[in-house]
């Protein structure tokens, strides 16, 4: 059997594995920017939430019943300590990590810069007010 050619994905290593079991109310004060389309928090990796992944997760509200959650460690190197992808801080339109300059919509597909992957997505689930984010 033949190796893929082109396949630049396999040079990337993968995220480690890390157990996702968050729990958040969206209605608590300190998530008040997933109450607008596009809104963003970020949740630490461990917290009275729950459980959040290798370095934490982003949570961007799409509508009043969807929302996406990714996990913070960039893809390209992810070994890399400084590997963190966080939310512009001007425009808040984007996701950016520092560290390689990689870019990703707030949809968590890449946008700019050396990686080849989209942001890692784990699954949420909204039960009346109460976001549930798992892996």
């Amino acid at each position: 059997m033949l190796p893929a050619c082109g396949d630049k994905n396999n040079d990337q290593p993968l995220i480690p594995y890390a157990p996702v079991n968050l729990s958040i109310n969206i209605t608590n004060q300190q998530y008040a920017t997933l109450r607008v389309d596009n809104g963003a928090v970020t949740l630490p990796v461990r917290g009275p939430a729950g459980d959040g992944g290798v370095k934490g997760v982003i949570v961007v509200r799409q509508s009043a019943n969807t929302f996406l959650a990714f996990e913070r460690n960039c893809p390209y190197q992810p070994y890399e300590a400084c590997a963190l992808v966080s939310l512009d801080r001007n425009s808040r339109l984007f996701m950016r990590d520092s560290c390689c300059n990689s870019q990703f919509d707030l949809r968590g597909q890449i946008t700019g810069g050396p990686t080849q992957r989209p942001l890692k997505q784990y699954s949420t689930s909204l039960q009346g007010t109460l976001l549930s984010i798992t892996n």
